[in-house]
């Protein structure tokens, strides 16, 4: 691999992947988008890898290309961090927390009350299903639904995650606004979603009840306070709007809820810090904020 040449490479590399073409990257660059497709190019030479499909309507990350994505965002936040410290500013320190998207809704909702812009650290939020690898440094701290097993890894316990059946309270005449609205039908999840324990249990047990599906659970939400159907929502959320009525806790269902981290920087001072602010407010068990639905 040269190596005088790979991080340009690979910088602009990292701007096609987040503009999805040559076309927004050159906005963003300043590069012609004949001199992106040459960097990329060279960087597949380089690497000995295929990082793009190249398609009509832009470029489709492979499967190494997505890897090296997540790779390059760590170096581009290093970059990034050195370029401030070298121009006097002062360098916090990212804290990457990842979660699924209704906890990371519930923090971004509450950030008040676990951070400030006077801290010592930078939050990163990273939403999706994936069990991001913390030994390997792709986060600083996971919010997880189990004990870490693997012993380089610490845990701290801030509850439980409860599920329950929603859909919105009767606004007809005869229902009073007071009761669930009867024969309503159930609204699935599909693609990634679809295999979340929420998706799979929608399926296993209403999956031919299905009045409609969506892809992202928060979708859901929204079809719901609308009264197009009932959902499996955790208690936090549904328990956040008074236009929603509980059919019944899913029991078997419910979790725990973990703060885990590598234990070789458990006790990193920035670290340390967010992992105080996120226990503090996790084990109040705080409801969702509308706000955040955006």
């Amino acid at each position: 691999m040269r190596r005088n040449a790979d991080w340009e490479d690979m910088r602009l590399f990292l701007a096609v992947a987040r503009a999805g073409g040559l076309a927004g990257a050159a906005e963003r660059t300043g590069a012609s988008p004949a001199t992106l497709g040459r960097r990329v190019a060279s960087l597949e030479k380089s690497l000995g890898k295929r990082l793009v499909e190249r398609e009509a309507r832009g470029y489709r990350l492979t499967a190494d290309g997505r890897d090296l994505v997540r790779r390059l965002e760590d170096m581009d936040q290093a970059a990034n961090a050195i370029s401030a410290w070298s121009e006097g500013g002062q360098m916090r320190r990212p804290v990457r927390i990842s979660a699924g998207d209704w906890t990371t809704r519930l923090l971004i909702g509450h950030i008040g009350e676990f951070w400030s812009a006077q801290a010592g650290w930078m939050p990163e939020f990273l939403s999706d299903l994936r069990d991001r690898d913390v030994a390997r440094r792709q986060i600083d701290i996971g919010i997880r639904n189990r004990r870490p097993e693997q012993p380089w890894l610490a845990g701290v316990r801030t509850g439980e995650v409860h599920f329950s059946v929603y859909q919105t309270r009767g606004e007809s005449e005869a229902d009073a606004g007071d009761g669930p609205v009867p024969d309503m039908g159930w609204i699935g999840l599909v693609e990634d979603d679809a295999r979340s324990p929420t998706g799979v249990w929608l399926q296993e047990t209403h999956g031919h009840e299905m009045a409609l599906t969506v892809n992202r659970a928060s979708l859901a939400l929204s079809l719901v306070r609308q009264g197009h159907g009932r959902m499996l929502l955790p208690e936090f959320v549904g328990g956040a709007f008074p236009d929603l009525v509980s059919l019944g806790r899913i029991e078997h269902l419910s979790t725990e809820r973990w703060l885990v981290m590598h234990q070789d920087e458990r006790h990193e001072p920035a670290i340390r810090e967010a992992l105080t602010g996120l226990s503090r407010l996790l084990k109040r068990d705080p409801l969702l904020k509308a706000g955040v639905l955006g």
